[in-house]
């Protein structure tokens, strides 16, 4: 239960440092830049549901320098009073504690569910959920094993980052076909938390901005920052889906 909240805000799938478009990672940044901008201080609330980074991994005393910018971005948000929560996605889910330590944001690996202005919400990613795609739920169970991360972390940064870039890219392929001409797994997902007493439901993955209400309950799927520059906002009870221009 949130209390003294004004505003949330909801984004995801940002994938900052996707391979072959640093030049729209100026326009996401910019975008970013114009909507945490919005965000008036203490009382407002940021949920990252996934995906800010197309890939990020944490070495002892290395970070990836392409991600300065976000990070300024992020501690100005910080230092203005702005609470900022961040679930991981599937390219970003081995975010280590940085971002905690450093910047003051609390990291999510599990999905949530929260109250706020009398409404229950669900927060996830979205990957894995629902039935089916079995190979990709034992993948996930492997690759965010704690001797995975420490197996990934004896190569050299300048090895192992270019390789989670490739692997990323594929990744980015297999979504492509697969879900984003396809909402219908998303929500088969809503309906079930509809029925397990959830008013929202907010997710992200696809791609795919998504506004449906039944029942007087409502699911977003926040869509990207990368064409859509889409998120969610919740302000006096109310859950909408805007744009950045």
């Amino acid at each position: 239960m949130f209390e003294n909240v004004k505003v949330i805000y909801f984004i995801s799938d940002v994938h900052l440092g996707s391979a072959g478009h640093s030049g729209s990672d100026r326009e996401k940044l910019a975008k970013l830049s114009l909507l945490f901008g919005r965000m008036a201080g203490p009382g407002d609330r940021l949920f990252i549901l996934g995906d800010l980074f197309d890939f990020w991994f944490e070495y002892r005393s290395v970070i990836q320098k392409e991600h300065l910018e976000i990070i300024r971005l992020l501690k100005d948000l910080r230092s203005r009073g702005v609470t900022v929560d961040l679930l991981v996605g599937n390219h970003d889910f081995w975010i280590g504690d940085f971002l905690s330590r450093e910047l003051g944001i609390t990291v999510h690996r599990q999905p949530l569910a929260l109250e706020a202005g009398g409404k229950k919400m669900f927060l996830a990613h979205g990957d894995g959920l629902g039935k089916g795609d079995l190979g990709y739920k034992m993948l996930k169970v492997v690759l965010r094993n704690p001797f995975t991360i420490w197996l990934y972390r004896l190569l050299h940064p300048d090895l192992a980052i270019p390789f989670a870039k490739w692997f990323s890219q594929v990744s980015r392929n297999h979504l492509t076909r697969d879900m984003h001409l396809d909402p219908g797994p998303m929500l088969e997902v809503a309906r079930e938390k509809f029925a397990q007493g959830f008013d929202c439901v907010l997710l992200g993955h696809t791609h795919l901005p998504t506004v449906h209400e039944e029942n007087g309950k409502i699911y977003i799927n926040l869509g990207d920052f990368i064409a859509s520059f889409s998120y969610a906002v919740f302000r006096d009870g109310v859950l909408t889906l805007e744009y950045i221009k």
